[in-house]
């Protein structure tokens, strides 16, 4: 019987009066890039330590691959970690600091030197091993810290916010680096993140969090198109929320009416709505559309307050009854938008999502 390569249930962790942990349960398979993202101070980064072994729970229980490691140290785990802040020796030559856990379980010189040299080019390094971290730019510093996690070939590797301290160019590449070397292994990541960008564009699945409790969990794609509450759809990207009530439910249609009057959803798998229920309508930027409706589309008009040119986008404000909405569309020369003019715009049902509303707009 196959087990999943983490196994999460029931994990809370408080520091005094304070509630980091309510509840956490989760399971990552063998092979997953698993991500837990939040905002600062939502628990994420006291999860991972506490897999790491570096926190104690108050309660719950912590398998890997089918194996309970409460009583296990960090270094019995076989999880290591990557911290955002590098922790190289500065004395010690790349070789040597990726090795240096391979020398601490006092494997043979030859096959340290063997399985340094083969990590090294995994990571692109190859021709660096001699080289002091000062030496290094901050990518590449941050590759060194991946081949030590790699070359002891553990089965989890935990890292926390790994691109926090590269510049925006290099985060770019160290993303496809770390998806890339997701892809050429079985090993089970699990990546700490408050970075929406890392998360969606690497996660095979993640976990969203908030205030200790996990909100949404899912795919990426599943996650940000049909976020299951109002918390994942505002910290996954930008959404246009308006308060509605469900009209009727015809089948696969939800008809809601909205500020921008008769409105028409298409409903998720697995929830049932109730005519008279209040709820809330959203839609991201992406998915407004200027000009006539097509057959089927909901259609609204709204004041252009303000346009931003982005390049290949066009960063749309709008005013309709006195609130205020967000439109993403392509930039093209001779798209007939002004500011301060009212221009229709639409919205077609299968990209808007119904939310159950505990809490008003």
């Amino acid at each position: 019987m196959s087990h999943p390569a983490i196994h999460v249930k029931n994990i809370t962790k408080r520091f005094e009066d304070v509630t980091a942990l309510d509840g956490l349960s989760f399971t990552v398979e063998p092979g997953e890039l698993f991500f837990l993202l939040g905002p600062s101070g939502c628990g994420k980064t006291t999860m991972l330590r506490i897999l790491a072994g570096l926190e104690t729970p108050d309660s719950g229980t912590i398998r890997f691959g089918g194996e309970d490691v409460a009583t296990r140290s960090p270094y019995q785990r076989g999880a290591p970690m990557v911290f955002q802040n590098y922790a190289l020796w500065p004395h010690l030559n790349v070789r040597d600091n990726v090795g240096f856990g391979l020398v601490e379980r006092r494997m043979a010189r030859r096959e340290v030197h063997a399985r340094v040299a083969d990590v090294l080019k995994r990571v692109g390094l190859d021709g660096y091993g001699q080289r002091l971290p000062g030496q290094l730019s901050g990518g590449q510093q941050q590759r060194v810290v991946l081949a030590r996690a790699l070359v002891v070939n553990p089965s989890i590797v935990l890292l926390d916010e790994p691109l926090s301290n590269l510049d925006a160019k290099l985060r770019g590449a160290m993303r496809n680096e770390i998806g890339r070397l997701h892809r050429e292994t079985d090993i089970a990541f699990v990546y700490v993140t408050h970075d929406q960008v890392e998360s969606l564009s690497l996660a095979d699945r993640m976990a969203v969090m908030s205030d200790g409790r996990i909100e949404g969990m899912g795919k990426p794609s599943e996650l940000y198109h049909r976020p299951p509450n109002r918390f994942c759809a505002d910290f996954l990207g930008k959404a246009n929320l308006a308060a509605a009530t469900v009209t009727a439910c015809e089948g696969a249609t939800i008809r809601l009416d909205t500020p921008f009057g008769a409105w028409s959803a298409r409903a998720a798998a697995g929830l049932s709505w109730t005519p008279g229920e209040a709820v809330l309508c959203m839609f991201r930027p992406e998915s407004v559309s200027p000009g006539s409706a097509p057959p089927g589309a909901n259609a609204f008009d709204a004041l252009v307050a303000n346009l931003q040119l982005t390049g290949a986008t066009l960063e749309v404000d709008l005013r309709c009854n006195d609130d205020a909405y967000q439109a993403t569309v392509l930039s093209r020369y001779a798209l007939p938008l002004e500011a301060g003019r009212t221009s229709a715009w639409h919205v077609a049902p299968e990209d808007t999502v119904v939310i159950k509303r505990q809490e008003e707009v």
